[in-house]
């Protein structure tokens, strides 16, 4: 299985990390009982990946996985709840130490771009994890900004909104990609012409997604953001109108992919490793985490980071969110979509995608067949399964843009674009 290593490879700030985890938690001691850690090298870390690793539902066993200095509260600490895609809330440990690394992460771009910016942020409102990583690592870097939380239900109150942003003459956007991208619709011109950087994350930025950004962007640049609640800040990138498919950096953090088991040779299962400097004690000591994200990449460089949910079966064939976000962003009339997903089941005995988008205006002729061409243009072993094994369904509806989310469940902090039904409906 072809597989890469990329990020940070300090190997005694590993080895430290690893040393570290062993003498202080007994999940880590079991794993690395027949590793001599003061010699781990990521190599290791990659031979060993079927027998070191961690996955979501082991952060449920806290004796096992918080360090002594945790569970004996031998430091300050910080719970971060995050529901993940396990079916019940996570709490994860975040020490002044992580503040310290997450400040790390931030550097490369935060001095550079964030030096006197005013911020307005609509990501859920504290104490999420994004405020605790974002705002720690900003506080203890010290960059010089004013960060202005706004109530993320005011994306949904143009009114509201619009003179909010009037009040604080924001020069910086936080927000979730494709609220960033709708924001570009509803701002008026000189707010937009107001904003340097788009800071965004919790969903693909794919070349379409960000072409379409800066477009309605014109002084900006865009920060695409990985962050997770097990690893802070993982990764980002910037993209700009020159350079529209930026590849990530990961300057904290270790990376393996491992290619995936099908045909889609562009996609890696990601393990990432939590990599601290030496004396530092972090919350959450984790390698080869295993949460089943996707990472997209072209000539060995990460494009793009798909979460688990991002991707739905048909057939034997699998249809990837970036994919569709992509042919579907290529045209300015179309601003949002969904996929209604009908898993296999006894009383479905063939899957089916439905793809609604939602154009503004009138409807264009022909766009669905269109879409579905693009599809299958992009993804052959859709196109077999649907057109000619007929083991799938695939459907593409266009209505109105309102009418794209009417009657599904919707939680302004969150994304969510794939919707199951018998789980969501």
């Amino acid at each position: 299985m072809v597989s890469l290593i990329v990020g940070k490879k300090d190997l005694e700030s590993l080895r430290y990390t690893a040393e570290t985890a062993y003498k202080t938690t007994e999940f880590w001691k079991e794993k690395f009982l027949n590793i001599d850690v003061e010699e781990l090298t990521p190599e290791v870390l990659l031979s060993e990946s079927d027998n070191i690793f961690i996955n979501s539902h082991d952060l449920y066993n806290i004796e096992r996985i918080w360090p002594t200095y945790i569970r004996n509260m031998e430091v300050f600490h910080v719970l971060s709840r995050t529901s993940g895609t396990t079916g019940k809330p996570k709490r994860i440990p975040y020490t002044t130490d992580d503040i310290k690394r997450g400040s790390r992460q931030l550097k490369p771009w935060a001095n550079e771009l964030m030096e006197n910016a005013v911020v307005a942020s609509f990501f859920p409102q504290l104490p999420s994890s994004s405020g605790f990583f974002v705002l720690g690592a900003f506080r203890y870097l010290g960059t010089k900004l004013r960060y202005v939380q706004i109530p993320i239900q005011y994306i949904l109150e143009e009114d509201l909104l619009i003179h909010e942003l009037r009040e604080i003459k924001p020069t910086s956007l936080f927000a979730l990609t494709t609220s960033a991208y709708k924001l570009g619709f509803v701002l008026p011109e000189d707010i937009k012409a107001d904003i340097q950087t788009l800071v965004v994350g919790g969903e693909p930025l794919t070349k379409e997604l960000a072409k379409g950004i800066l477009d309605n962007f014109p002084n900006a640049v865009i920060v695409d953001v990985l962050g997770m609640s097990e690893d802070g800040l993982v990764g980002y990138r910037i993209v700009t109108k020159n350079q529209i498919e930026a590849p990530f950096n990961f300057p904290e953090s270790l990376l393996i992919l491992k290619k995936t088991e099908d045909k889609y040779e562009e996609y890696y299962h990601v393990y990432v490793t939590k990599v601290m400097k030496e004396g530092e004690l972090t919350g959450l000591p984790i390698f080869n985490y295993k949460n089943w994200d996707l990472a997209r990449v072209v000539d060995g460089k990460v494009l793009n980071i798909l979460r688990s949910n991002d991707v739905i079966n048909l057939g034997g064939a699998k249809l990837h969110i970036d994919q569709v976000m992509d042919i579907v962003h290529r045209y300015p009339f179309l601003v949002d979509f969904v996929i209604i997903y009908h898993p296999l089941s006894p009383d479905n005995p063939k899957p089916k995608a439905i793809i609604k988008v939602g154009y503004v205006g009138k409807k264009p002729p022909g766009i669905e067949d269109e879409i579905r061409e693009l599809i299958y243009e992009a993804n052959n072993p859709v196109r077999y399964e649907v057109e000619e094994a007929k083991s799938s369904e695939l459907v593409v509806e266009a209505v109105p843009a309102e009418e794209v989310r009417r009657g599904l469940p919707q939680k302004p902090g969150k994304t969510k674009r794939i919707f199951i039904v018998g789980k969501d409906l």
